[in-house]
């Protein structure tokens, strides 16, 4: 089972299964915090431990809709996101970042999101899907991990 925890270690989770997906975003708030990557996990399957709670705040995200971060009111980690894009209203969007087993970030992202925001220093990843800010598919890679 995944564990994670904020840098303090005041905050800690755990989740079971596997992510619905994994991916990098490249909209304007994720450009603006640790842009590494982001787990979609069901919130069925996501699980805080103990007693201490994170501290949240909501924005209207790129998208238009609400979107709350949960973080640490001691060391301001930022641990997950919920709400944003209405195809993850049922997931966490967990900061990969703050997990305890970080070789589970050795595997790549399955999917780039707002690519058209993406610095043009930091290289296309061949074998995701590559997604607009609309979430649409612009570029969907072949088995091989090579886009056609």
């Amino acid at each position: 089972m995944p564990t994670g925890q904020c840098l303090c270690g005041s905050i800690k989770f755990s989740y079971t299964g596997h992510p619905v997906f994994t991916g990098l975003c490249y909209c304007n708030d994720c450009r603006k915090m640790p842009n590494v990557q982001v787990f979609q996990i069901p919130k069925s399957q996501f699980n805080i431990v103990g007693d201490q709670k994170p501290s949240t705040w909501t924005k209207k995200s790129d998208h238009g809709n609400s979107i709350t971060n949960h973080f640490c009111g001691t060391c301001g980690t930022t641990l997950w996101r919920t709400g944003g894009a209405a195809v993850n209203t049922d997931n966490i969007g967990l900061r990969a970042g703050v997990l305890d087993d970080q070789s589970l970030l050795d595997t790549p992202p399955a999917i780039e999101v707002y690519v058209e925001k993406r610095p043009p220093w930091i290289s296309k990843i061949e074998s995701a899907v590559q997604l607009d800010g609309k979430y649409q598919a612009i570029e969907e890679p072949t088995k091989s991990g090579v886009s056609s």
